[in-house]
This record gives C-alpha cells, structure tokens and sequence, in this order.
C-alpha cells in the first residue's frame, strides 16, 4: 500500500523531531575575559552565578546533567566533578551556583582556598547521551557535551608582582606618576600622602607652630576610603596651610596598565608628597606597595619666578641674559623647568 505524500512528510517531521538533541546555552553575569570567569584569592568562596537554557529533547530515559570539571565535558559526571543539576524531565531553564572552594574540596588531592597556591582552571559542562540515529529516539552508550559558549572558570590566587616608580613628574597642582613592573589587563593604583606645608616645613614643624600636637592624630580615625581627590582644592594652599599628617588622608588614583602615567591631580602646589603604587591585577588580586618616591606640585604660571630661582638677574632690555655663560646656565635651567611642565598622560 502506497502512502500519501503528505502522510510520509508527516512521518518523517515527526521522526526528526522525536530525535531533535538537547542543547544547552550558559550566560552569566560574572566578571569575565571573553568566556573565562575570573575569580581571586579574596573571592575564591563568593559564589559564581550561571544561567542556561535549554533546547530540544532527551532520548528516551536520558538525562541533562550540568557540572564542574577539570577534564572533558563530554562524559558524565564523575567523583572528581562537581555536580550542579540532572535533569531528566522538560525543564528548560534555571541557574546555577557555585564557589571555586566548592571545587577545589572535590580534586582527587583536595585543597582549598588557603593552600591552593597555583592558579587552576576549571570547565562549566552540560553532557547529554545522544540519540541512536536521525531516525532512532533510543539512546547511544556515550555521552556528548552539548553546553554553549565552553565557560571556563580560573582561580587564580597569586597577587602581582611590586611594581616600581620610573619618574614623578610635577604639574600644576597635580603629579604624573610613571609606574613600572605592570602586567597587561592590570590595573595601577597610585597612592600620595603629603608630607610637608605649602612652606616647605614639616608636619611636625607645623603642628608646633599651631600648638597642636601631631600626635594627636590617630591613623585608625582617618579611612583613606572616604577621601576623593575632588575633595582636595589646590586653590586654599597658601604659605600657611597646615596638610593632613602623614598618617592621612591618603588620595589613591587608577589607571588601566598601558594608559600612559597615572595623573595625581587635586594636589596642593608646594607640598611634598610621598608615592607609592601597587597593581590590581585581572582577577582582581591586589599587589604589595611599591618602594616609595616623592613628588611636590608646582604652579605652572610662575615663568618669572622660576627664572629668578635659577638664578636670573635681568629685568628686561636687549641684553637680557647677556649672552653669557651664566645667562646660559639660567635658560638651560629654564628650559629644564618648562619641559617639566608639560602635560603627561
């Protein structure tokens, strides 16, 4: 007996979709580097969120399993691997959550988060056994990965490298900070504590002065978070101004690795600052402070009073450095002065 036409094209749409594979698709909104989830040190027991969907069957008496390995996705979950869901019915979305400690406890040699010194990947997997054929709804003996994009997770516990201060170049009201030892994707955090008045004295020195006692100041009362840079107004330093005491406020200032200097700006002229920086790196792992460089702010306006200070005489006239080895010396000088004041970035 011959069929319809229509009966076959029946017959066989419904035979592609009895065998029609699951498919599974993770986002998330973790921190990530393309389909890499970053996780530090400080992070390695805050939990990571996946969301997935899912498309298409599951041959018949399979099941969906979504879990963490440190091997191939396309296998079922073993003892070594974390096991997040397993689904065998028509569920078609969800999340999941895990720590990189949840994983890490489970390695054939388990560790944690204090003693895993290494960096360490792992892969997020969504494993399925497929279908027999096109044609055959009846499961095969091997399972395939089936989960999209492939995320991997990477703790990584190590805390960059101490960069090094290359130069401290002077502005008006502000510093430029070139900072090297810096690894791509990282970022440079520059720290400056003021160290002396606007007069060139000590802090000490001012206290006396004010009759106040410098020691009166208590490092644990001044939180360095709650100073902006904005805060600071480079226009109220006068001959008389009396900073905060070493101990604070501490202005911090970021900048990507590979932008250029880091710009301390928001400073006061005539003050002396102490600098330091450190490197966040990718994972957001902190480094140790750099050794420590000065720097003090200069306003940019002064040309005259800088000419007088290297040793300039003249007041005007057509003889106005005489042509001289020292009115030499004072333009060199001069010169040296005005390439500092070029903006760097």
């Amino acid at each position: 007996m011959r069929l319809p036409l229509a009966a076959l094209l029946l017959f066989a749409s419904t035979a592609v979709a009895q065998t029609t594979g699951t498919a599974v698709t993770f986002t998330t909104t973790s921190t990530t580097s393309g389909t890499t989830v970053l996780t530090s040190k400080a992070d390695c027991a805050t939990p990571v969120r996946f969301s997935w969907t899912r498309t298409g069957n599951l041959c018949s008496g399979g099941s969906l399993f979504l879990f963490v390995s440190r091997s191939s996705c396309g296998a079922e979950p073993g003892v070594t691997d974390l096991k997040l869901a397993t689904i065998t019915d028509t569920t078609a979305s969800g999340t999941v959550t895990f720590t990189a400690q949840d994983v890490l406890t489970l390695l054939a040699t388990p560790t944690n988060c204090a003693t895993q010194a290494s960096e360490i990947s792992f892969n997020l997997c969504a494993s399925a056994k497929t279908f027999a054929s096109v044609y055959d709804a009846s499961c095969s003996s091997t399972f395939s990965s089936v989960g999209t994009p492939a995320f991997v997770v990477k703790y990584d516990p190590q805390a960059p490298t101490k960069p090094s201060i290359g130069k401290v170049i002077a502005r008006d009201s502000a510093l430029s900070v070139q900072v090297d030892g810096v690894e791509a994707k990282s970022t440079v955090v520059v720290e400056v504590t003021p160290l002396t008045t606007a007069d060139g004295g000590t802090l000490e020195d001012a206290g006396a002065d004010a009759g106040e006692d410098a020691g009166d100041v208590d490092a644990g009362d001044v939180d360095a978070g709650d100073v902006d840079a904005g805060d600071v107004d480079a226009g109220l330093a006068d001959a008389g101004t009396v900073v905060p005491a070493p101990v604070g406020p501490t202005l911090r200032f970021r900048k990507a690795a590979g932008e250029g200097n880091v710009v301390a700006d928001g400073l006061i002229n005539g003050v002396t600052y102490r600098v330091q920086a450190r490197v966040i790196d990718e994972a957001g792992n902190e480094g140790d402070l750099s050794d420590a460089a000065e720097g003090t702010p200069v306003k940019s306006n002064g040309l005259f009073d800088a000419y007088v200070d290297a040793g300039g005489q003249e007041r005007g006239g057509c003889a106005a450095t005489g042509g001289g080895i020292a009115g030499g010396a004072v333009l060199a000088a001069l010169g040296i002065w005005l390439s500092s004041r070029r903006k760097v970035s």
